[in-house]
C-alpha cells in the first residue's frame, strides 16, 4: 500500500487519513472519555482546554457537535491521564464547574489500555443512522457473493447499487441544487464516507454522458491486482442510479478502467441507454 506522501500524490485533494474517534488502544496508559455540554458560544470550547492543559491532561481524539442558532453544543473526547496531576472524576468535577459548560460526564477504561466509545448511539452521517463496515469484511462479503452465485453475483450487486445509488441521489438534490452541483456533493460525499475519491473528468448533461474516476475504490481495494477483469458491479450500479435520480433517464455504465486488475483507479462511462 502507497504510504502518506505518495497517497496525497495520486489522490485528489486529499491531505490525510480521518481517523474516526470511536477509540484508542494505548497499552500502559490511563485513557478516559469526557462527555460535555456546553453554551454554544465563543469561548466555550477554549475554556474547556485549558482546563483540561491545567491538570496535564492530553486529549487525544474527540468530536464536536455544534448548531448554529442552538442554545447547547456537544463535545466528547477521549484523553490521557497518565501523567495528569488529577483523577478522572476530580477533573470531571472541575470541567462541571466552569460557566461554559452545562453538564460533565467521564468514563473509564474497562480493559486496561484501551477505551471504545459504547455511549453514543446510532452513528449519524449527516443526519442519517449509519454503520461502518471495515474494507477487510466489505471484501469478504463480496468474494463470498461471487463463490455462491458466480456470474450471478455481479447482477445481485448491481442493482444494490442501482437502488442505492437513486436513494442517495434524492436525498441530495433535495437541498435544491442543479444537477452538476449535485454530482459534485455526492463525489465530495463518496470522500466523506471513505467510499473513495470521486474526480468528475467529463459530465456532458445534453446527452447524459458522464466519465468519473474512483481513486481507493472501496468495493475493489481489497481485490487490487487479483482479477482479469473490471470487479466494481456494485459502484457501477450507484452511478447509473444516481444518474436516473437525476436526469430520469436510464444509463449504461461501462468500467473501462479497475483497480481489481491493477489499474490506478476504477474508471466509469455512463452513457444514455439506446431506446
Amino acid at each position: 500500500m502507497p504510504g502518506q506522501n505518495e497517497r496525497e500524490a495520486i489522490l485528489p485533494g486529499v491531505k490525510r487519513a480521518h481517523e474516526l474517534p470511536c477509540g484508542i488502544w494505548a497499552p500502559g496508559r490511563k485513557l478516559a472519555q469526557f462527555c460535555l455540554t456546553l453554551k454554544n458560544i465563543p469561548g466555550a470550547l477554549a475554556a474547556v482546554t485549558k482546563e483540561v492543559a491545567r491538570h496535564h491532561v492530553n486529549i487525544l481524539s474527540g468530536h464536536i457537535t455544534a448548531v448554529p442558532g442552538e442554545e447547547r453544543a456537544y463535545v466528547t473526547f477521549f484523553a490521557d491521564l497518565t501523567e495528569a496531576t488529577a483523577g478522572p472524576r476530580e477533573l470531571a468535577e472541575a470541567l462541571k464547574a466552569l460557566d461554559m459548560v452545562v453538564e460533565a460526564e467521564v468514563l473509564e477504561a474497562e480493559v486496561p489500555g484501551l477505551i471504545i466509545d459504547k455511549v453514543h448511539f446510532p452513528l449519524k452521517f449527516l443526519g442519517q443512522d449509519s454503520v461502518v463496515l471495515n474494507i477487510r469484511m466489505i471484501g469478504h462479503m463480496f468474494s463470498r457473493l461471487d463463490e455462491v452465485f458466480g456470474t450471478g453475483a455481479s447482477v445481485i450487486l448491481y442493482e444494490m447499487g442501482m437502488r442505492a445509488g437513486e436513494v442517495v441521489a434524492r436525498g441530495v438534490k433535495a437541498y435544491g441544487l442543479d444537477d452538476l452541483n449535485t454530482l459534485k456533493a455526492i463525489a465530495a460525499l463518496g470522500v466523506a464516507a471513505g467510499w473513495g475519491v470521486v474526480e468528475v473528468v467529463e459530465w456532458d448533461p445534453s446527452s447524459t454522458r458522464l466519465v468519473i474516476r474512483v481513486y481507493e475504490n472501496f468495493e475493489c481495494k481489497p481485490i487490487a491486482g487479483r482479477r482479469q477483469r473490471p470487479h466494481s458491479h456494485f459502484v457501477r450500479g450507484i452511478i447509473a442510479g444516481i444518474l436516473k435520480a437525476i436526469t430520469g433517464a436510464e444509463v449504461k455504465v461501462r468500467e473501462t478502467a479497475c483497480m481489481a486488475k491493477g489499474d490506478p483507479y476504477c474508471e466509469f462511462v455512463a452513457e444514455k441507454a439506446s431506446s
